[in-house]
């Protein structure tokens, strides 16, 4: 495999690329997952319960949100993040106040926005409850240099019980191979005991589902997983992203780190008042079993 590189500068052609993929494997369909189509929402959320995970609705207040984007200041402070996309920014920032719903960082805590890439949140959450908060990604230099973390998210250069809550957003899914799981056993051992993590959005479809832009994946060697579905999304510019089915999860996750964490699965409800764009339908949570 070639070094792993987020965004790789190395593409070839689409159709030669798609050729690739076509040859070496058999469920191979030319499009993006459409995973907020209304009966995929509902068959992972039925999948998901069928499971015994615990599964609640999360509404969305529009009044809540619309507060907690006038005192974070995006616009102000951060007038770059999203390229100035009014649909983008209400996505990302929905993310961050779920996520700082969910987590209520207080003063005392400490905070990790794992593979956080560009995004203002540990600012933002920081600035508004006073918690020391730092950004993880395998972009910034290795090490742990003022707030931020540099290198492998799977093998932090922190100490055991470092922090108290983390956050991913729009990240996890890019997680390869069994990094997926790998991240969570290592976010165990930096966790506290009771500490918790908060994953938004967490991409789920009835069917185990990797996504790639072939243009991109072929080239750089992407590793896909055995048992998904590849959609080939022409002109996405990412390397993967994994959908979870509620078995894919079960055996990727929870049957490996069941007795580390307590999970929750939270569909999201009310999203549509925030934006019609938004795509964000479930929210995963895990709580460091706190005997542990």
């Amino acid at each position: 495999m070639n070094k792993y590189q987020y965004l790789p500068d190395e593409r070839e052609d689409f159709e030669s690329c798609m050729a690739e993929i076509e040859r070496q494997r058999d469920r191979v369909v030319r499009s993006f997952v459409d995973h907020i189509e209304p009966e995929a929402v509902e068959a992972v959320w039925t999948g998901f319960r069928n499971t015994g995970l615990h599964c609640e609705h999360l509404t969305v207040s529009p009044e809540a949100f619309r507060a907690y984007v006038q005192d974070a200041e995006y616009e102000g402070r951060f007038p770059d993040y999203c390229n100035g996309y009014r649909s983008v920014l209400d996505e990302k920032s929905l993310e961050h106040f779920i996520a700082r719903s969910i987590l209520d960082p207080r003063e005392s805590d400490t905070l990790i926005d794992l593979a956080s890439e560009h995004s203002p949140l540990s600012d933002i959450v920081s600035r508004l409850t006073g918690c020391r908060a730092f950004r993880q990604d395998i972009m910034h230099p290795p090490g742990i240099n003022g707030e931020r973390i540099g290198g492998d998210a799977c093998r932090m250069p922190i100490p055991d019980g470092f922090a108290d809550k983390i956050t991913l957003t729009c990240s996890l899914e890019h997680f390869e191979g069994d990094s997926d799981s790998r991240l969570f056993v290592e976010m165990y051992r930096v966790l506290k005991p009771g500490g918790m993590v908060c994953v938004v959005p967490f991409y789920a479809f009835p069917s185990a589902a990797n996504q790639t832009d072939p243009t991109i994946g072929v080239p750089n060697n992407v590793p896909f997983d055995s048992s998904a579905t590849i959609f080939c999304a022409h002109g996405w510019g990412n390397r993967f992203a994994r959908f979870y089915s509620p078995e894919s999860f079960v055996k990727r996750i929870a049957e490996r780190t069941g007795s580390l964490f307590d999970y929750t699965l939270y569909r999201l409800m009310n999203t549509g008042a925030i934006h019609s764009g938004i795509y964000a339908r479930f929210v995963l949570l895990a709580r460091k079993r706190p005997n542990t």
